[in-house]
Parts: C-alpha cells; sequence; structure tokens
C-alpha cells in the first residue's frame, strides 16, 4: 500500500524523535472530505497509548485564534467592543509591550509550595497586578510588530470580565465541540487515556494534561495567549463553524484578515498569523496572501486559505521531551509543501 507524502514527512519526524505524536488533518473547507493521519503515541513510555480520535492536545498559541481573536471578534460585531486604534495596536502585536516576562518565577516567590493549590481567582488577582506593573512602563517599541504573549492577556481582560464563561458560551453553538482549558492544580490527575503528553519538565516533572506553559499554569491554567486543549476533531469543528458563521459573519472574518505592515515590513492581521510573502515561514508558498491562521509552541499550527477554501491542521508534542528541540520548523514546511502537492494531485 503506498503511503502519502505528508504520512511519510511525519512518520520519519516521529522516528527522529520529534516529539512521540501527531494528528493531522487537510482539505477543502465544508468539502466534507478530510484528509487526516494519527501518528505515534502520547508518550515515549513503554505503557503510552497510541494516538487517536479522542487524544487531546496543548494547543499553546492556538489558544490566540481559536479564543481571544474570536471572542474579539464577537464583541466587535455585536457593537460591544470598538475596533479603535488601542484594540487594534494590541491585536497585530504593534501595541509596544515586550514579547515576555517570567512572571511565574514572581508567583512561585510569592506562593512557593503552595502555588498548586492556591485557588484560581487568587492565582489570577497576583498574576494580573504584574501584568499591570508592567503595562505602566513606556512602551519600548509602539507601531513595530513585537510578537507578545503580554499583548494577548491584555486583550482578554479588555474583550470580557468573564472571558472563559463567554467563550464557551459561544463553542456551545457548535454540537460536540470540547476546545477547554483546564484548571492548574496541583491536585490535577492526568488522563492518560486522553492527555497527550507535553514536556518532561525540569521543576513540575512530566506534563500530561496541564498546561505547558509556565505563565498560563502560574494563572490557573486559563489565559488569552495560551491553555487551550483540544482535539484533532475539535478543530476541525471549530474551522467549518467560521465558515458556515456560527460564530461570526464572513465579513467580520475578512475584516480582521486585513494585514497591516510596520514600518520593517513585518505583518500581521487582526489576531491572526498570515504567511511570509518570501516564502521563508513554515508554509513556504503553499498558501494564497489571503491566508490567517496561527503557530503554538507546543508544535501545533492552524492555517486557512480564505481565497482558495483550504485549511491544514497539525497537532504535535514537539516539546516532549524538552522545549529546546526546534526541528518543527523544518517539519511545518516539508508538511505543508506535501499537502500542497495532495491538494493538486
Amino acid at each position: 500500500m503506498k503511503v502519502s507524502r505528508t504520512r511519510a514527512i511525519l512518520e520519519s519526524a516521529l522516528r527522529q524523535g520529534v516529539g512521540s505524536g501527531m494528528a493531522v488533518s487537510f482539505g477543502r473547507i465544508g468539502a466534507g472530505k478530510k484528509v487526516r493521519h494519527f501518528l505515534g503515541a502520547h508518550s515515549r513510555f513503554s505503557d503510552a497509548l497510541p494516538v487517536g480520535e479522542e487524544s487531546t492536545f496543548d494547543l499553546a498559541s492556538l489558544t490566540k485564534i481559536l479564543a481571544t481573536t474570536l471572542l474579539c471578534m464577537k464583541k466587535v460585531e455585536t457593537g460591544e467592543l470598538l475596533l479603535d486604534s488601542r484594540l487594534e495596536e494590541l491585536l497585530t502585536h504593534r501595541s509596544g509591550l515586550p514579547a515576555w516576562k517570567p512572571f511565574y518565577e514572581a508567583m512561585r516567590t510569592r506562593f512557593g509550595e503552595r502555588l498548586g493549590i492556591i485557588p484560581r481567582e487568587d492565582r489570577i488577582k497576583h498574576f494580573n497586578s504584574l501584568l499591570d506593573s508592567v503595562a505602566m512602563e513606556s512602551p519600548q517599541q509602539r507601531g513595530h510588530v513585537v510578537y507578545s504573549d503580554l499583548g494577548f492577556l491584555h486583550l482578554e481582560r479588555l474583550i470580557s470580565a468573564n472571558f472563559e464563561k463567554d467563550l464557551m458560551g459561544l463553542y456551545g453553538r457548535v454540537p460536540g465541540l470540547r476546545l477547554h482549558y483546564r484548571e492548574a492544580s496541583g491536585l490535577l490527575v492526568p488522563d492518560q487515556s486522553r492527555y497527550v503528553m507535553t514536556e518532561l519538565c525540569p521543576w513540575r516533572g512530566p506534563l500530561q494534561g496541564e498546561v505547558h506553559d509556565d505563565n498560563t499554569w502560574s494563572r490557573g491554567g486559563m489565559a488569552g495567549h495560551a491553555g487551550l486543549f483540544g482535539r484533532l476533531r475539535d478543530l476541525e469543528l471549530w474551522v467549518d463553524a467560521i465558515f458556515q458563521e456560527k460564530f461570526v459573519s464572513l465579513k467580520t472574518l475578512r475584516e480582521f484578515s486585513r494585514v497591516v505592515t510596520d514600518s520593517s515590513g513585518n505583518r500581521r492581521a487582526l489576531g491572526f498569523d498570515v504567511p511570509a510573502l518570501d516564502g521563508s515561514g513554515s508554509t513556504g508558498f503553499v498558501f494564497s496572501p489571503s491566508t490567517i491562521g496561527h503557530l503554538g509552541f507546543t508544535g501545533t499550527s492552524l492555517w486557512m486559505d480564505l481565497d482558495q477554501g483550504l485549511f491544514a491542521i497539525l497537532l504535535t508534542n514537539r516539546v516532549h521531551p524538552g522545549r529546546t528541540d526546534d526541528r518543527i520548523r523544518l517539519v511545518r514546511r516539508e508538511f505543508h509543501e506535501a499537502v500542497r502537492d495532495e491538494w493538486r494531485s
């Protein structure tokens, strides 16, 4: 039996140790027919279960588009939120906020070994005070694109005082959609039959069923930049729902897909990433310029070509066992090029 090029690329990556498991899907949006692959296992332990339909991945920064950008679009469409210059700067990472700060270190200093059992609301309150202290500093590169987790943490708070509740209400419009946050707790007992392991963390131990991002974990598991978990099926349902206008109108989606370019030529859409015009990004020249999506630190990615009606989803745990392996960059590129060839055949 002939093995497709996409599957061969991913199988080779797993053999070389780029994570332990993967789940992928690509095809034409709304056409019903999708190519899907489940490869590898939930971890490298000998008793690990194989990746399958119910395998749930830490989606990392895909949270930015699946949650924060989505809810922002909805609030703008209903008139609850004004798409003004401040909001646009945050969405396009031009607010002048730093890319990242190790707030989890201050949280560990403040709460010590008790951090994992402190109620989420108390952790969020203290975390937000740290975030506010940074926001009060003078912007360093306002107007220039500096990819910032801190910006999306601010967006989460700006969009809604009941962010998670509002988001889950929006998800409730799609039967079977099970994207979810997972509360970070020292009492959490991971379910190996469902969650794919991420990192063997040097200070938290094996991470399986709890968020990989340290800041999100210290905040209680819920944040605007990271924290969502989901199955391959959940991302397929999300993509279909977007184009069936179950969340927002296509007019609103197009408005947020508008590209903003800074003086250095860096490009972002409103809340979404876009492919590099010179083909240097993870998608090469596979998609049209009217493509939006995002990458996630754990090895995840999601791209939607609005003109061609195509999508590609790649879920992996490339941070297993450690976060310093960056070979996923080449794997993503090879995967998307293979996807393009299968679309054309």
